[in-house]
């Protein structure tokens, strides 16, 4: 499979939308605004408002917008909200002379997640679809999302996104099954097999062991239900995306592609590593992936009936977390060493009794409070050279 160059490529001009666009997506919060009523591309009725919130990134800008132009599906726009980068990405922008591409400029810097909200309420048409700059999708991204969306419409009252599965990348755009660049953990990826699920169905698959196999980049959620149950929570911080994509599955069916549509960039200098590192500096009590998935049972608790197995599943992925940050706590800079490694495991314990006594998870635990440094770091790295799961 050949994807697009991770670089870029010119097109010449394309207009640049003012800051002033900030007050009109701001106004729309809340509101249902009008869906476009004319295709860009053709006579498709399916239509993607592809959105990159983006601040600095310049190096990795325009591989992401030629991905989107080197789509075999042409019904899209694409909306470029740059959260006032020091970086020149307007001239970037300039190079591509497309009318369907946008750029704003806001005129205020926020957190992540309130970047993601208000680009996204620019978008006009049935499909939202976010995309990281350093991510990069394949060429039938658009087209197999498309396909399905139409597949299923007979089989579901309300479909709320379609998630397909991507492959981890690093730099350079080659495979890698590394995960955490700071600390080399390498984990196996869940199976999560194609195919339409309920909601219960989606929050148990997603909160099994092991690496979800699809990222927020590869998923594209239906616009009208985006404006019933907000956006993207910037309390959530590093698990903003699982808590929104997987809230949005309280309101509807979610099919599932299992073919990789998405290159998702692993790296050590992304946002993803900057916001885990100001987790640990910051000492809070809950785990971000906990409070994800605890605000994940809320949303669906007041939708339908959460079955015991499924609270119990959940529970169980939360003390995963807390585990693993119990590693963290001895390995990583900000960490509160063996008195925060042991805070971690018993507040695993407290969610999962059963997770945390299990033989491999209670090794590694009491690994977390007890073992020294060094060997915590040989254990790892033996481990992910087997491509072994710790956690």
């Amino acid at each position: 499979m050949t994807w697009p160059d991770r670089g870029g490529r010119s097109r010449g001009s394309v207009a640049v939308a003012t800051a002033a666009a900030r007050t009109a997506a701001e106004q729309t919060r809340g509101a249902q605004p009008a869906v476009a009523t004319a295709p860009l591309g053709g006579e498709s009725a399916i239509r993607f408002s592809v959105y990159i919130p983006i601040w600095n990134e310049a190096q990795w800008l325009p591989g992401a917008i030629d991905s989107v132009l080197g789509q075999t599906y042409q019904d899209w726009e694409l909306i470029i909200g740059d959260n006032v980068s020091t970086d020149d990405l307007a001239s970037i922008v300039a190079r591509y002379d497309d009318p369907r591409i946008r750029y704003v400029r806001w005129d205020r810097h926020v957190a992540m997640s309130e970047n993601h909200n208000r680009t996204m309420l620019l978008g006009q048409f049935e499909w939202l679809h976010v995309l990281s700059a350093d991510d990069r999708m394949a060429p039938t991204c658009l087209e197999r999302i498309a396909d399905r969306i139409r597949a299923v419409s007979g089989e579901t009252e309300r479909l709320a996104m379609v998630a397909a599965a991507c492959r981890r990348v690093d730099e350079h755009g080659q495979p890698t099954d590394l995960m955490d660049a700071r600390v080399g953990r390498r984990e196996l990826y869940e199976e999560i097999p194609d195919g339409l699920y309920d909601a219960e169905r989606w929050v148990r698959v997603n909160a099994a062991p092991g690496v979800r196999p699809w990222m927020v980049g590869a998923v594209s959620v239906e616009r009208t239900l985006v404006h019933e149950i907000g956006g993207w929570r910037p309390d959530m911080g590093l698990c903003h995306d699982l808590e929104f994509l997987l809230r949005i599955a309280a309101f509807g069916d979610v099919a599932y592609i299992e073919e990789p549509l998405l290159d998702y960039t692993v790296r050590g200098d992304s946002v993803t590593t900057a916001l885990s590192q100001r987790h640990m500096d910051r000492t809070e009590t809950m785990v971000q992936q906990g409070a994800a998935w605890l605000s994940i049972l809320q949303a669906h608790g007041q939708r339908r009936t959460i079955s015991a197995a499924e609270r119990s599943e959940v529970h169980a992925a939360i003390a995963r977390a807390f585990l693993q940050r119990a590693i963290w706590q001895r390995v990583m800079s900000g960490g509160l060493g063996r008195a925060g490694a042991l805070r971690d495991l018993l507040r695993a314990y407290r969610f999962s009794p059963r997770t945390v006594l299990r033989p491999s998870r209670l090794v590694a635990g009491i690994l977390a409070v007890a073992g020294p440094v060094g060997l915590i770091h040989r254990i790892r790295a033996r481990a992910h050279r087997a491509g072994r799961v710790i956690i």
